[in-house]
């Protein structure tokens, strides 16, 4: 396991000077953003003091190993790629009242929202060598070529949801991922935010290690977290796949997406599905 750090920070000559001590090379003016692996940067504990010092931005994420990919039995879906906004109107956040019933959602911290009619989108994405999207604005949701869909999620009974442009015509080569099960996760510990509108809790999203371990077995093969994450006015839940989902996706090698596995309660109550075949990459 291997801990990214995505650190930007507004530069100038003393912020140029500081991290240059640091054997950190950026300009002296701008914005100004580097990757460090905390596991092998023998500066990372002097770096650390200075971005707390600095107060610079730091976005925490995680690589893991083969044999650590391999080795879960569930695994988080974390998006890859991002391919525009949701329609109509995104100047507006037109598509909450167009996909969803807003009957139940707080728009002051964002939880709520229950999708009831199709996604929109302006036009077919441009996949290349990608098989699987998310929108920017709808963290909790997926989209697939329908080659995809039938070679990974079909055989699993995951259902597939048509995508229509602004027009209200179905787009041939992407369908919506349909998620219907949720099942809750290990939250001890887990950051928070309690709205002020509404009472409702969700969880600061979880960039470090390994995602909260399943409270119970899911009773599919992908499944959404039952509780929300994100901060501010954003809430959205997380999507779970099987060993043999994240299988399929290996073998098919799809692109767009990447792996993070679950931590694990016990052996007693730790999910088993099975695995055999090829590796993931790192």
């Amino acid at each position: 396991m291997r801990i990214i750090h995505r650190i930007s920070i507004s530069s100038s000559r003393d912020i140029q000077r500081e991290l240059a001590e640091l054997g950190i090379a950026v300009r002296d003016s701008g914005l100004v953003s580097f990757n460090i692996d905390e596991n092998l940067a023998k500066e990372w504990p002097d770096l650390e003091d200075w971005i707390q010092h600095r107060r610079a931005v730091d976005v925490v994420s995680t690589k893991f190993s083969r044999k650590e990919i391999l080795a879960a039995d569930w695994l988080e879906l974390v998006p890859e790629w991002h391919f525009g906004y949701p329609q109509p109107d995104d100047g507006a956040f037109g598509y909450r009242q167009a996909s969803y019933d807003l009957s139940d959602w707080c728009g002051s911290c964002g939880i709520g929202m229950m999708q009831n009619a199709p996604f929109q989108m302006k036009r077919e994405p441009k996949w290349g060598k990608r098989g699987i999207l998310q929108l920017n604005w709808v963290f909790d949701e997926f989209f697939a070529k329908p080659a995809v869909w039938e070679r990974v999620f079909r055989p699993y009974g995951v259902g597939f949801r048509p995508v229509v442009n602004t027009k209200g015509r179905e787009l041939k080569t992407v369908g919506q991922i349909v998620v219907g099960e949720e099942v809750d996760i290990v939250t001890v510990g887990l950051p928070a935010e309690i709205c002020r509108r509404c009472g409702r809790r969700k969880y600061l999203p979880v960039g470090r290690g390994r995602f909260p371990a399943l409270v119970n077995k899911p009773p599919t093969a992908i499944v959404k977290t039952s509780q929300y994450f994100g901060s501010g006015a954003a809430a959205h839940k997380r999507v779970l796949v099987s060993q043999s989902v994240a299988h399929a996706l290996v073998v098919e090698k799809v692109g767009g997406v990447s792996l993070r596995p679950l931590s694990c309660l016990s052996p007693e109550k730790t999910p088993s599905t099975s695995f055999s075949g090829d590796e993931t990459d790192e």
